[in-house]
């Protein structure tokens, strides 16, 4: 049987709509995937980051660590989709670590911001 989804079961869809979601965001300039779920982006302005895009109904503070250890120093940890979330421990160990942790809609929204990072979901 042909295996469907990568280690972190993340979907060829949930990719696939957002690669084509940043790719056609106004503010960045190039997209390069690797490893399946690492994003390389270049930013308009010529920033580079690294965003790992995950599927996690709540990304808790293990997968984070787990992202870390699997795909080194990462700038951003996304999870897709508008139904999931994260836990305060993550969003709190990113903040002190400089790791943004986000839900798909407020990464992209985020982008806009000078720095991203400080971007705040109204819901917070």
């Amino acid at each position: 049987m042909k295996k469907q989804f990568n280690d972190w079961n993340v979907s060829y869809s949930t990719i696939s709509y957002f690669e084509d979601a940043l790719k056609n965001h106004s503010k960045v300039a190039d997209v390069y995937r690797a490893k399946d779920i690492l994003f390389n982006i270049e930013l308009t302005n010529g920033t580079q980051i690294k965003m790992l895009l995950v599927d996690e109904y709540t990304l808790g503070l293990a997968a984070v660590f787990r992202a870390l250890r699997e795909f080194g120093k990462l700038d951003y940890i996304v999870t897709a989709g508008n139904w999931n979330a994260y836990s305060p421990d993550a969003k709190e160990y990113g903040d002190e670590h400089g790791i943004g942790i986000f839900k798909g809609p407020e990464f992209l929204k985020a982008l806009y911001l000078k720095n991203p990072k400080r971007f705040v979901s109204k819901d917070d």
